[in-house]
């Protein structure tokens, strides 16, 4: 599919120039001008352009509500004389017409916006290089802006939202850019600081010259930040941040080491020196994602990269992959861009698997191959379970839709695929083939077929059936057979071995005596799978479950027999299993399995004597000796308890506000306690707030109050909230970032069980059966407990 894909895009193309050229109709060329950017348009460029290189301008104000004046000078070679489309979404007003001055190759061109572009007809173009200046107003939708900070992020498409340019990640660019910011401000980029003078009161911060990168890389941040400087075997990195907690400023030179460590890790492996002139990173409180991978401002959450006290080593470890994961794509996504984003997995695949092998080292007392399983397995099947399974290369039309592929299958099945590749190529050959792959893209772009090319040639062996299979087939296997012994014991095929209650029961009763801790994973993992499939009673489940919190001795089959214990299949085991995670709390001689136990109750607790116990532990955390009781774990016990006991509300938000010396965390407390008004006539004025996007900027705080609205606790009172929040989910979508539809839905969906609330989205999905089969997909996916 992907070949014939890239063939007909290009004959498409070489069409689509001869409708351009003078005196041909242009009739059937408009896929090139609709919104978006089309395949058709991407072609077009792809096959007309090169030598890109783009100087941007940038004056920030201090006021947050103030326009950003900006200026651009584009230039670019063409050895054909055809109109230039550029692609721009001013503010919010892409649908009404703007008019633009431009300066083309020296001459004044007006013009208008029309559906998303700019045109420049081809009688301003010169054969050779162009030159096309242009004096704007930022759009805002990408620039995320506070009181006194601002970053850009532009993944996948969104740099059409900032400025005008050529949005598509086959067409890299060079980038210098200048920014004007008030005097108190700090600032990183892409490119190295280069030069900063003041300027009536202001500094002016002139960055260097990138090497070339896509469009969805291209990132700045600037405003109140400490910076803080690291240096390691003549590499130096910059961490840009807004903490003034002591305990989180000492983890930072720990930070700064894994981020050296995962430099010299991929030059070994990899052969290629780092690839860019510098990596500095930048922590942003209530940032959207874990982490992205701009080169050169790298940028990162706070809740991922400051652990809480009492930190367990999965969060060290989950924290260390993250660091490792974003690292990687310096190499893979960065230096080696996938053409199109059908393909965004192809960097993910790398990413994921290559931050596993990463922090092994760092990590001996884990067993890696046991945290690999933990990590993919579960993952890739809370999706591809789901009648909104995917496969995960999918098609992809206009770039527009792009951020609806993001979700669990690129994330976590494609790393799975990519470890039964290199088991059936063999590591050696594999890196080889990585090595030669990197080497014949470099700065360029490249497909997962021809990876595939690279080790076809290298092996022998036909992998491209193979490959096609895992690659564009969508689900997980349910393979059923007869089982003498575990099924899937060594953890290494991906699939549901379907098992009857009676060889279930052998199993969940055998589970914890079992040798290999990848067995007892293993079938952990395929009960469970099991029971939400309907193939085994949950009651099997259960027994399961508790047994190995009960019993088992490694953390990881610990902490995923404890996730799974949240499960909708489990709801008639609640209180059973609240008392087990109580016992383990107070009991365990672990304080890790402590945390984690107490963490769970915290998520799951409804029984009045779990309520109780924690709000009378929320009263007085520095008397309860059995867990290290985090700033965020009294937070979250504050929203849960406001919700239980309405009548305490007033009084828990100002303790627990008084709590809080973060003015990052009151702020987002602020935004977020509303939610759980006892007032019902509050909660719902919070619940239409949110359906406004300019109060939806901070995703987090959004999704966490319409998590609290929804809760399980008030769930008879939230029926109301699901239809319109799935009527506005192409508008969440549209304004949100990419993981912001998923995050959304679960957020509004997961504290619902009834057969209403399944229902409602049935409903739903029969009225709106023409809308994006990806968005479609993702309701399904978040709804599949209530089918």
């Amino acid at each position: 599919m992907i070949g014939t894909i890239r063939r007909v895009t290009v004959c498409t193309a070489i069409v689509l120039i001869a409708m351009l050229l003078p005196g041909c109709s242009s009739q059937n060329s408009r896929q090139l001008y609709m919104a978006g950017v089309s395949e058709e348009l991407a072609a077009f460029r792809k096959s007309t352009i090169d030598n890109i290189e783009y100087k941007l301008f940038f004056n920030i104000p201090q006021n947050k509500d103030s326009a950003v004046k900006a200026t651009l000078e584009l230039s670019y070679n063409t050895d054909v004389s055809t109109p230039l489309i550029l692609d721009f979404i001013p503010l919010y007003a892409k649908d009404r017409a703007l008019n633009l001055s431009l300066l083309v190759n020296g001459k004044l061109f007006n013009t208008s916006l029309k559906d998303e572009h700019i045109v420049v007809p081809s009688r301003l173009i010169n054969k050779g290089i162009n030159i096309i200046s242009i004096e704007f107003i930022a759009g805002a939708q990408s620039l995320n802006r506070r009181d006194d900070l601002l970053y850009t992020l532009l993944v996948p498409d969104r740099a059409r939202t900032l400025f005008p340019c050529i949005d598509q990640p086959n067409l890299k660019a060079r980038y210098s850019l200048t920014l004007e910011i008030p005097a108190t401000w700090r600032a990183v980029a892409n490119g190295a600081l280069k030069s900063t003078h003041e300027k009536e009161g202001r500094v002016v911060m002139d960055f260097a010259k990138t090497e070339p990168i896509p469009t969805y890389l291209f990132a700045f941040v600037a405003g109140r930040m400490f910076e803080e400087s690291f240096s390691k075997n003549n590499r130096e990195i910059k961490i840009f941040h807004r903490e003034e907690d002591s305990l989180k400023l000492a983890q930072l030179p720990g930070i700064a080491n894994q981020i050296f460590y995962s430099l010299d890790w991929l030059e070994e492996y990899t052969g290629v020196e780092y690839p860019f002139s510098k990596y500095d990173i930048a922590i942003i409180p209530g940032f959207q994602y874990g982490g992205m991978e701009h080169i050169g401002a790298t940028l990162y959450a706070h809740r991922t990269m400051f652990l809480e006290r009492g930190a367990s080593i999965n969060e060290e470890l989950a924290r260390a992959k993250l660091i490792a994961h974003e690292t990687a794509h310096m190499w893979f996504g960065d230096y080696v861009t996938m053409c199109w984003f059908n393909e965004v997995w192809t960097k993910e695949i790398f990413a994921n698997w290559f931050a596993a092998k990463i922090v092994s080292p760092l990590y001996p007392q884990i067993n890696h191959k046991l945290n690999f399983i933990n990590s993919y397995f579960p993952a890739a099947y809370s999706e591809d379970r789901t009648a909104g399974a995917n496969a995960i290369n999918r098609e992809l039309k206009n770039l527009n839709r792009a951020g609806l592929i993001y979700g669990n299958i690129i994330y976590n099945k494609a790393p799975v695929v990519l470890e039964m590749l290199v088991k059936k190529v063999g590591e050696d050959i594999f890196r080889e083939g990585i090595r030669e792959y990197l080497k014949s893209y470099a700065y360029s772009n490249a497909t997962w077929d021809n990876l595939i090319s690279i080790l076809e040639n290298k092996t022998g062996k036909e992998l491209k059936s193979w490959s096609d299979k895992w690659v564009n087939e969508s689900g997980m296997p349910h393979i059923i057979t007869d089982f003498d012994t575990i099924p899937n014991s060594n953890g290494e095929e991906y699939g549901l071995f379907v098992l009857d209650s009676t060889q279930a029961e052998i199993i969940a009763h055998t589970i914890t005596d079992l040798n290999s801790e990848v067995s007892r994973l293993s079938a952990l993992i395929n009960i469970y799978e099991n029971a939400d499939a309907g193939y085994i009673p949950p009651k099997i489940l259960f027994k399961s479950i508790s047994s190995i919190i009960e019993r088992e001795k490694d953390l990881l089959i610990f902490t995923r027999a404890v996730s799974y214990s949240s499960s909708y299949i489990l709801l008639p085991f609640a209180n059973d299993i609240e008392q087990i995670l109580w016992r383990v709390v107070e009991s365990s001689d672990n304080l890790q399995k402590r945390g984690i136990a107490f963490r769970k109750i915290i998520e799951i607790a409804q029984s009045q004597e779990s309520l109780e116990r924690l709000l009378k532990i929320w009263r007085e955390p520095n008397e309860y000796s059995y867990v290290v009781i985090s700033q965020l774990d009294l937070i979250r016990i504050s929203y849960l308890s406001a919700i239980a006991f309405p009548k305490y509300y007033n009084e828990i938000k100002k303790i627990q506000r008084d709590r809080l010396e973060s003015a990052e965390r009151l702020a987002e407390f602020d935004f977020v306690f509303p939610s759980v008004s006892p007032d019902r006539s509050v909660r719902d004025s919070v619940f239409k707030s949110l359906l406004k996007k300019e109060n939806r900027e901070i995703e987090p705080w959004a999704t966490q109050s319409l998590s609290n609205l929804n809760h399980r606790l008030r769930e008879c009172y939230s029926i109301g909230y699901i239809d319109p929040s799935l009527e506005i989910l192409e508008e969440i979508r549209e304004s949100g970032d990419i993981f912001f539809p998923t995050n959304w839905l679960r957020s509004l969906l997961s504290g619902h069980t009834s057969l209403e609330a399944g229902d409602i989205v049935k409903r739903f999905l029969e009225r709106n059966s023409q809308m994006d089969e990806k968005l479609i997909s993702k309701i399904l996916q978040q709804s599949h407990h209530l089918r």
